[in-house]
């Protein structure tokens, strides 16, 4: 079978007090190499791949959105006219609108066409795509390369796709009962992601919108899911509570592969929780320590920081670890156990101390205005803050509250009627800052959250410029010779080329 893969446009908020840029999409490349392994003719569409430099306003309820790549028009064109199906991923909220008309575009024109949505949102949204449009056939759910697999041999083969595990069908309507699935246990044994069949090199040939940019990067995974089960995160509906690693060894051989290949000097670890177990990381270090080349690695998704020890941390930034970033949400210790996030605050700081050490660059991700939130609660965030800075961290992202699908906190606030569907709630996850917020926290209204996110931020910046003056002149410098080192570097660089784009859809000059 000929089948054609698509990852949709990059949408940006310019109001937007965090950066969505695009960045290359491992899974699909894990998909990818799946479906051309068992014999499949694969042909994929990166949208935003293809067309890196393309910006054009789009119209929302929320605020004027900016497009990155190519338009649904374009995706439909560039689709091979003899493919049986369409498989596009869907892993934000935000980009459902998007893939519902691109989806609907495509029925029009080619109606025999099978279209599959998969991903995070997919997963978690698939009753609700349903209700939203019919040009959706299928959507899998969870972890996809074999559920992938099983389908298209069901469609190949004629045979009924109703009792498929982890795969939910249009036809058999909204609310039907979905067969459990099981989670891929041995992930090393997958193929490598079929990078190329991606513009790689149109991505290395920009800024990272990754992570920091530290020169040709590529992104990796080391893991999949993660074993707690925050009440704010999808990942439960995702991948459960079950956390598998690669063999360490594994993953170095890929990492020397990239070098290999595309002459990287950089790796972004993409994981959910990229560091649980010391003695895994310990031994990657080790592996990676023996190669002969070097390269600098960091980690911008987040990670926990109870395995991370002076010593450890050592080891990391020795081996190319240069920007890690741990994520406790909160600096309040009750509002951690309502979120379910199972972290100590001690352990969080002894890590933030420990890793600026070792010499790393460390970020702290925070949430503001989660519904049970209080103003007690924010106030210990401050203090947590102050003295994160004090000690040495560099940066810190506070972003509102937004309740995504598959969460607990979601799911309560649709059964208290405190949230409804709708275009505005779909780009929630775009608006985490500035005007385009929304509170769903009955104790604070939108315009005190903004403020509280604001301050919260000065009050930690204040503190780490002032008692280390001299990280003013390295972040001024850094701006205007275009280096980076830490997250708001990476903040400046990619919100000024960002605003200096017009709608009328001026090509970003990201060189």
């Amino acid at each position: 079978m000929k089948i054609c893969l698509i990852r949709p446009p990059i949408l940006q908020l310019k109001s937007n007090f965090s950066f969505f840029g695009a960045c290359l999409p491992i899974g699909l490349a894990y998909i990818a190499a799946i479906i051309r392994q068992e014999g499949h003719e694969v042909f994929v569409i990166d949208a935003a791949g293809s067309a890196l430099e393309r910006f054009e306003a789009i119209p929302s309820s929320l605020d004027s959105l900016t497009r990155q790549g190519l338009s649904p028009d374009d995706i439909v064109e560039r689709i091979p006219p003899d493919s049986r199906i369409v498989g596009m991923t869907n892993m934000f909220l935000h980009e459902w609108p998007l893939l519902c008309e691109i989806a609907e575009k495509i029925k029009k024109r080619y109606p025999s066409m099978i279209i599959i949505l998969g991903g995070e949102n997919a997963t978690a949204f698939w009753n609700r795509i349903f209700e939203e449009t019919d040009a959706v056939d299928y959507c899998v759910l969870g972890e996809g390369e074999h559920k992938i697999i099983e389908l298209i041999h069901a469609l190949e083969s004629g045979e009924a796709t109703s009792s498929l595990p982890g795969v939910a069908a249009y036809k058999s309507g909204p609310s039907q009962a979905i067969p459990p699935s099981k989670r891929i246990q041995h992930i090393d044994a997958l193929p490598r992601p079929a990078w190329d069949l991606i513009p790689v090199e149109n991505y290395l040939a920009k800024k990272d919108a990754w992570g920091v940019h530290r020169g040709r990067s590529m992104p990796i995974l080391a893991t999949r899911g993660c074993p707690y089960a925050c009440t704010f995160c999808s990942n439960a509906s995702m991948w459960g509570n079950r956390y598998i690693t690669r063999p360490p060894a594994d993953v170095v051989d890929e990492i020397k592969t990239y070098v290999q290949s595309y002459n990287i000097n950089n790796l972004n670890f993409c994981d959910l929780t990229s560091i649980i177990r010391k003695e895994w990381i310990r031994e990657f270090c080790d592996i990676l320590s023996q190669q002969p080349f070097s390269l600098t690695w960091q980690l911008p998704t987040g990670t926990r920081s109870e395995a991370l020890d002076f010593e450890t941390l050592r080891m990391m930034y020795k081996t190319g670890c240069r920007n890690i970033v741990l994520a406790p949400e909160s600096g309040s210790e009750r509002l951690l156990r309502v979120m379910k996030k199972n972290v100590k605050l001690a352990n969080v700081l002894s890590a933030v101390r420990s890793a600026c050490k070792a010499g790393m660059y460390v970020r702290i991700n925070m949430i503001v205005g989660h519904p049970e939130e209080t103003l007690r609660d924010q106030f210990q965030s401050l203090l947590f803050l102050i003295k994160a800075a004090w000690i040495g961290c560099q940066d810190a992202a506070l972003m509102m509250f937004a309740p995504y699908p598959g969460s607990a906190d979601t799911n309560k606030l649709i059964q208290e009627g405190r949230m409804t569907w709708g275009t505005d709630y779909y780009y929630s996850s775009l608006a985490r800052s500035g005007k385009s917020s929304r509170t769903y926290n009955p104790r604070m209204g939108r315009q005190f959250l903004v403020f509280s996110q604001y301050f919260l931020c000065l009050m930690f910046y204040l503190t780490a410029y002032i008692t280390r003056p001299w990280r003013l002149f390295f972040l001024i410098r850094n701006f205007f010779i275009g280096t980076e080192n830490t997250q708001i570097d990476q903040l400046l660089r990619t919100k000024w080329h960002l605003l200096r784009t017009k709608d009328s859809g001026l090509a970003l000059n990201n060189a």
